[in-house]
């Protein structure tokens, strides 16, 4: 077993209900609207959201609070319901279809250590040393934990993972389980960096200690876990309608410009 085990649809559908998803979508058309047009022949990118706004958009769907921390191990929280949440965000190809590729993720961070055993990390890693190495990322990994358990006198942890891929925003929801840090191993090394098995299905991701940046990572499988149906997906391939399109010279006609503004405007509009 690992450390991370994800919720299927209807098991997340149970924290994000129908509101908390209405919610949300209306505030990923907020940010679409705002999103840069695209000039003529470039090529399409992902919808460019800050980690900021996710928390902020989780704590109103769900109407949690946000902890107001920078580097604390949790961003948002329930009182009544004694539950927290790391807001994860990482991003994912796509092919010509907006389809998830096979490629991993973006990395996410699991944390970072300058102090202890980050300080002893290089030597660590020249001497090969993996056994001290993971002791060192149980610790941090468990005292990361416990931090939140204690201080909100909390139940459970989740990570909300959201995967940004092309036109598309997807939740996965991962429940974590402190119990099973115990259980972690090295498997895979180079001489700055060690892959860690037993943090998250090898299926849907990987955990990595960086020697250099002193921090351990998780990347993710996108097409794996919307293919085990485990995730919820936001869609809006039908609302992007701003590439190929040069506005200094469209403005050059106030006609063309007005309607392009308009139809941007409608856009947002159906929704309501």
């Amino acid at each position: 077993m690992n450390v991370l085990k994800f919720l299927n649809k209807d098991e997340i559908k149970k924290i994000f209900d129908s509101e908390s998803i209405f919610v949300i979508e209306y505030l990923l058309r907020k940010v679409l609207f705002s999103q840069p047009e695209l000039l003529p022949k470039q090529n399409n990118h992902n919808i460019q959201i800050t980690k900021e706004f996710l928390e902020q958009w989780v704590a109103q769907g769900l109407n949690w609070e946000i902890v107001g921390s920078g580097n604390y191990p949790i961003d948002v929280y329930s009182k009544l319901l004694k539950v927290g949440a790391d807001v994860k965000f990482v991003s994912a190809t796509v092919d010509d279809d907006n389809n998830f590729t096979n490629k991993q993720s973006n990395e996410t961070s699991l944390g970072q250590n300058f102090k202890d055993t980050g300080r002893e990390l290089d030597q660590a890693f020249d001497n090969e040393d993996f056994t001290k190495i993971l002791k060192g990322w149980k610790s941090i990994l468990k005292k990361k934990i416990d931090r939140p358990i204690k201080d909100y006198r909390l139940r459970i942890i989740y990570y909300f993972i959201f995967i940004r891929g092309g036109n598309s925003i997807n939740l996965a929801i991962a429940k974590v389980d402190k119990l099973k840090i115990k259980n972690l191993k090295v498997s895979k090394t180079t001489k700055t960096s060690a892959f860690i098995n037993g943090f998250i299905d090898s299926k849907y991701g990987n955990a990595k200690i960086y020697k250099s940046k002193k921090r351990m990572e998780l990347r993710c499988f996108p097409k794996n876990i919307e293919k085990d149906n485990l995730l919820i997906k936001w869609n809006f391939k039908n609302l992007l309608i701003n590439s190929g399109i040069n506005l200094r010279k469209l403005v050059k006609n106030r006609i063309k410009f007005n309607s392009h503004v308009k139809k941007e405007i409608n856009n947002f509009l159906k929704f309501l």
